[in-house]
C-alpha cells in the first residue's frame, strides 16, 4: 500500500512490523533501523491517518519542533489548538514558554477527559490536543526508550544485531511479537523530565473514526456524506460507505447512522455511537472473526468519537433554562473561567445579528442544519462542524431546521451589541 500511494519512497526505507505492538516498539525498531544505517541526526514520528491542511504552516511547526530538539536534546512534540470540546484526544497542558514563546515545557499530559472537563480545556486556553507527532535526536529518544522502558530495549537486542543480515527478517518475526506492549506517550512521554510542545501552526485532524469525514468532506444538502453508489431517500445527517462497485445501497427513512458496506461485510450503527466501534471490533476477535476487522474501521489506531447531548429532556430539568423568541438556552456551567450553554434554535427562526466586546466563543452544531453570517462570510452550518467567534467578530445563527448548539465562552455574559433583530430586542441590548 504505501508504495502504490508514495511511490517516491525507496523500497530499503520501507520496515514494517511483523504484527501491531503499539507506538513504542514500533518507534524503537525504527531508532534501531536508522542507527544501523549510520544516521543519527533528527527523527521526526508521523501518524499516516491524520489531515493536514496548511503546507507551509506545517513546514513552519517543523522547523521550530526541530531547531528546539536540535538546542534541548529533549523530546518534542506538536500539540494542536482545540477547536471544540473533543472527548476523544488527550491533551497536552503547557508549562512555561521558551524558545521565543514558539514553544513551551509539557505541564502535563491528559488522558481523554469527559465533556465537561473538555470544556474546561477549551476554555483555558492552556492545553492542546495530543498529536501524536514527535520530533527528537535520534541519541535522545534512544537513551530515553532504555532509561523508561528498559525491557523494551533489552528485548530488541537481538532484532538490532540481526540487521543487515541473513536471518534478519526471521529474527523480527520471532522477537517482535513478544516485545511490551506499550505507547511511547505512556511509556516515554509521560515520564521523562525534558519534554516540549510546540503548538501546530496548521490545520488537523485525527482521521481516525468514519465521523472524522464529516469534519473533512462536504455534505449534500440533507448533510449526507455518502462513497461510492448509493440512492438515499429521506436520509438525513448519515454517512454511506459503499465498496462494492457492481452493488448499490439504498437508504429510506434514516437519520444519523453509519452504514459501512465493504466486501465481506454490512454495518449498520447508531452514528452517535462511533466512539464505542472498539466494543463491536474485540467482540469480533473474541468471535474469531479478525478477518472482517479491516473493513470495519476508519483508522486502526484511534476510534475517538465525538460526544453529543444525548439527554437534552435531562439538562432541561437539572439546569436553568431561559425561554428566548427562538427557542431555549438552558445555561449547564458558569464559572469564573469560562460558560456553556445550550442553544436550542427552532426551524426558521434566527438569533440577532451581534457582536461582542469582550466575550470569545466556540459554537459546537450537534444537530440540524443552517445558516450562519460570520464577518463578511455566510457559512451552511450542520453537525458536527465548530467555529471560533473571537470578540468583536459579527455574527448571526438562521435555523434552517430545528439545531441544537452547543456554546462554550469566556465568562463575560452581558456584552452583547445587537445590530439587528427581528424579536424588536436592539434597544435592550447592553
Amino acid at each position: 500500500m504505501v508504495q502504490e500511494q508514495v511511490p517516491e519512497v525507496p523500497v530499503e526505507n520501507l520496515l514494517v512490523e511483523p504484527v501491531g505492538r503499539d507506538t513504542a516498539p514500533c518507534i524503537a525498531l525504527a531508532v534501531s533501523h536508522l542507527e544501523a544505517r549510520g544516521f543519527n541526526g533528527i527523527m521526526v514520528v508521523l501518524p499516516s491517518d491524520h489531515i493536514v491542511i496548511g503546507y507551509d504552516g506545517f513546514l513552519r511547526s517543523m522547523k521550530t519542533a526541530m531547531g528546539l530538539a536540535e538546542e534541548t536534546g529533549g523530546l518534542v512534540t506538536i500539540g494542536i489548538r482545540p477547536t471544540r470540546p473533543e472527548t476523544g484526544y488527550g491533551y497536552i497542558r503547557m508549562g512555561n514558554p521558551a524558545w521565543a514563546t514558539k514553544s513551551f515545557r509539557v505541564a502535563a499530559f491528559t488522558e481523554k477527559p469527559d465533556a465537561e472537563r473538555a470544556m474546561a480545556f477549551l476554555s483555558s486556553g492552556q492545553y492542546l490536543w495530543n498529536s501524536g507527532m514527535f520530533v527528537w535526536k535520534i541519541s535522545a529518544i534512544r537513551n530515553a526508550l532504555e532509561r523508561y522502558l528498559p525491557e523494551l530495549a533489552q528485548g530488541l537486542s537481538p532484532i538490532r544485531e540481526a540487521m543487515g543480515t541473513p536471518d534478519f527478517t526471521a529474527v523480527l518475526d520471532e522477537c517482535f511479537p513478544v516485545l511490551p506492549k506499550v505507547s511511547i506517550d505512556y511509556g516515554v512521554m509521560e515520564k521523562a523530565d525534558n519534554v516540549w510542545v510546540v503548538p501546530g501552526d496548521f490545520g488537523w485532524d485525527d482521521l481516525g473514526t468514519w465521523t472524522a469525514l464529516e469534519r473533512v468532506s462536504e455534505p449534500d444538502t440533507n448533510g449526507n456524506f455518502v462513497q461510492g453508489q448509493a440512492l438515499l431517500v429521506d436520509t438525513e445527517t448519515t454517512i454511506v460507505r459503499n465498496d462494492n462497485p457492481d452493488k448499490l445501497v439504498v437508504t429510506f427513512g434514516l437519520q444519523d447512522t453509519l452504514v459501512v458496506d465493504t466486501q465481506d461485510v454490512l454495518m449498520v450503527a447508531d452514528k452517535s455511537r462511533a466512539s464505542e466501534l472498539k466494543r463491536l471490533l474485540d467482540e469480533l476477535r473474541q468471535q474469531g472473526l479478525d478477518r472482517y476487522l479491516q473493513g470495519l474501521t476508519a483508522s486502526k489506531r484511534n476510534e475517538a468519537g465525538e460526544e453529543i447531548v444525548k439527554d437534552l429532556d435531562a439538562l432541561l430539568h437539572k439546569h436553568p433554562v431561559i425561554e428566548k423568541p427562538w427557542g431555549q438556552e438552558i445555561w449547564w456551567a458558569v464559572t469564573e473561567r469560562y460558560a456553556g450553554k445550550v442553544l436550542i434554535i427552532r426551524a426558521g427562526q434566527a438569533l440577532s445579528k451581534q457582536y461582542h466586546r469582550q466575550k470569545y466563543e466556540t459554537l459546537l452544531f450537534l444537530k440540524g442544519h443552517g445558516l450562519m453570517e460570520l464577518g463578511s462570510k455566510n457559512i451552511e452550518v450542520s453537525s458536527p462542524m465548530a467555529i471560533d467567534i473571537p470578540a468583536g467578530t459579527v455574527h448571526r445563527i438562521r435555523a434552517s431546521t430545528d439545531m441544537i448548539v452547543f456554546e462554550v465562552s469566556t465568562p463575560e455574559l452581558d456584552d452583547v451589541v445587537r445590530l439587528v433583530d427581528d424579536y424588536g430586542r436592539i434597544a435592550d441590548a447592553k
